[in-house]
């Protein structure tokens, strides 16, 4: 009874450190989809556009329902501006959404 007890509260304590760690990568995974949408150098095709532009929406929707800073919803609007312009064809569009959204990733990741 006594090990199920501790094992309680050891899950309990831990799951705030498993939600940050969880934050942080994809921040992290969030910040390298941002750069590599804001090189100019590559060609990128329309639906690459596409699928990079998804997963940067979900992993901004992810980080604003976790996170209460107004950043993070900052964050979000500027990720799904990106992933509308990358998929209606707009590169430079996404591109430059990419280079706004990045100033409220390094407030998150502060």
């Amino acid at each position: 009874m006594l090990k199920i007890r501790i094992a309680l509260v050891f899950l309990v304590m831990a799951t705030p450190l498993l939600a940050q760690s969880r934050m942080s990568n994809d921040l992290s995974r969030l910040g390298a989809i941002l750069l590599d949408a804001q090189n100019t150098k590559v060609t990128i095709s329309a639906g690459a556009w596409k699928v990079t532009g998804n997963e940067a929406a979900a992993l901004a929707n992810r980080i604003a329902a976790s996170s209460k800073q107004k950043a993070a919803r900052d964050l979000q609007a500027h990720v799904r501006e990106m992933r509308d312009a990358a998929v209606s064809g707009d590169a430079a569009g996404a591109r430059s959404h990419a280079e706004q959204a990045m100033p409220f990733l390094y407030q998150l990741t502060k």
